[in-house]
């Protein structure tokens, strides 16, 4: 058992996977952390510019910085993580680390799932809070003041439409982050382009296989839920469903990057 997994191993592996990762994605991560602070600066340095004054940032900008950020950390967090296991030098020195495949992949998928979304959320909300409090009337509202996720939902719940709003945004975020990391361990180069390609033709099988069963590529909401006996019955089906997809497409992910890692040779 020792061999597979060892806590003590595995925990002295966590901390240097963690320093390896600060250095090599410290910097990136806490510039995409200001981004709040950065798109104020720009606004206001535009609206100088054109003549306007200092005005209140529009609020839409600020969530375009956060989805900007988070796309960032999707598309480059995996490459600069680990995109170097398949170097032949870096890569059969990370095959030396004293850790079983077991160790390095659950290291790996807590830092890119647990550890990354945490540090880059909570530095969004400290930037986002701290401009809030400097600069309340050029700022305007804090964008994770505003409640507009607590809003949506509320409003589908009066519409008897239920779902778990933050375990969606947490599939959803480990969904992309793997994709992309596993992109990065499985590509020498064009980490990123590639993965997307892979993508595009993954959502171009999917699209087909659903014409041939369906009939067509489109989902009416109203025809899915005429499909059944009452709406209660269509939406407990809908929330099952894309439950039952989250987990085959992270569990997917997961076991293709632990194959990944099983299989490197240099």
């Amino acid at each position: 058992m020792n061999n597979i997994f060892d806590i003590k191993r595995f925990g002295n592996y966590f901390l240097y996977d963690l320093r390896r990762g600060w250095n090599n994605y410290g910097i990136s991560l806490l510039l995409l952390g200001i981004i709040p602070a950065l798109i104020f600066l720009v606004f206001q340095f535009v609206s100088l510019i054109s003549g306007d004054g200092i005005g209140e940032t529009p609020d839409e900008m600020k969530f375009l910085g956060i989805f900007l950020a988070c796309i960032v950390v999707f598309f480059g967090a995996g490459a600069k993580l680990y995109g170097f296991v398949t170097e032949k030098r870096a890569g059969s020195d990370f095959l030396m680390l004293p850790a079983s495949t077991l160790e390095k992949w659950l290291s790996m998928a807590v830092i890119v799932c647990i550890v990354l979304p945490v540090i880059l959320f909570a530095l969004l909300f400290a930037t986002d809070g701290l401009m809030g409090l400097v600069f309340p009337t050029a700022y305007g509202d804090r964008v994770f003041s505003l409640g507009l996720g607590r809003e949506f939902h509320e409003m589908l719940a009066s519409e008897g439409i239920t779902f778990n709003f933050p375990a969606i945004v947490f599939l959803s975020w480990c969904e992309n982050i793997l994709v992309f990391t596993l992109g990065a361990i499985c590509f020498k180069k064009a980490k990123v382009a590639k993965t997307l390609l892979c993508l595009m033709l993954f959502g171009m099988a999917c699209s087909a296989l659903m014409v041939a069963v369906l009939g067509t590529a489109d989902i009416d909401p109203q025809m899915f839920t005429e499909y059944f006996s009452s709406p209660d019955k269509a939406i407990s089906t809908f929330n099952w469903t894309i439950s039952i997809l989250f987990t085959l497409i992270i569990g997917g992910l997961l076991g293709g990057i632990y194959y990944r890692l099983r299989t490197l040779k240099h």
